[in-house]
């Protein structure tokens, strides 16, 4: 993901109306703590939180960046249906 869909120009577009923090489990500092924190059994996994920090949803496996958007569009308008402040 990190050279197909990052990089892409929708998908650019698209994250800048959302807050994005990529951690990459082997070479952040912070990696291994937060990969047992949510506990991450797999490469890729986008794990979507609420503004409290709370697990709303999350996505595991490659995906294309057209895909990676519908797929987080559909997860944020069904977190606001259930209130959810993200």
């Amino acid at each position: 993901m990190t050279r197909e869909v990052y990089p892409d120009t929708e998908f650019i577009k698209f994250s800048r109306s959302q807050i994005f923090m990529r951690v990459m489990q082997d070479t952040d500092p912070q990696g291994e703590r937060l990969a047992r924190k949510y506990r991450i059994d797999g490469v890729p996994t986008l794990i979507i939180l609420d503004s409290t920090g709370k697990e709303v949803d999350r996505i595991q496996g490659f995906m294309s960046a057209p895909e990676l958007i519908e797929e987080l569009q559909l997860i944020f308008e069904a977190a606001k249906d259930e209130k959810y402040s993200i």
